[in-house]
C-alpha cells in the first residue's frame, strides 16, 4: 500500500528555517537536505510503519547526513508530516 503524503504548515517552516541556515553556511547544501528529506518521504509513503514511535501517536524517521528527524503520524491513508526537528531541539508534540 503506498500512502499519500501531507505537510502540516509547521514542517514546512521548519524546512524553510533549516534551508535557509543551510544556504547560509554553503550555497546548495539547503538544497542536500531538501533532497535527504525527499528521500526520507519516499521511505515513509512505501513503509510508513517501519520508524519509530515517539509516543502513542508521533513517529519518527531520521535523516541522512543531517542532525535531523521527521516527525509524523499516520492517519488511514495518509502519513502527516507534522514537524522537522533538529535532533538537538526539544520534541513540540
Amino acid at each position: 500500500m503506498s500512502y499519500n503524503l501531507v505537510l502540516q504548515e509547521e514542517a514546512i517552516l521548519d524546512l524553510q528555517e533549516a534551508f535557509e541556515w543551510y544556504e547560509k553556511q554553503r550555497k546548495g547544501l539547503g538544497y542536500e537536505l531538501i533532497e535527504e528529506i525527499e528521500i526520507a518521504s519516499e521511505k515513509l509513503v512505501k513503509h510508513p510503519e517501519n520508524y519509530t514511535y515517539i509516543n502513542h501517536k508521533y513517529r519518527r524517521i531520521r535523516i541522512n547526513r543531517f542532525p535531523y528527524v521527521v516527525v509524523y503520524e499516520l492517519e488511514s491513508d495518509r502519513v502527516i508530516i507534522n514537524s522537522v526537528l533538529h535532533m538537538k531541539q526539544k520534541p513540540k508534540h
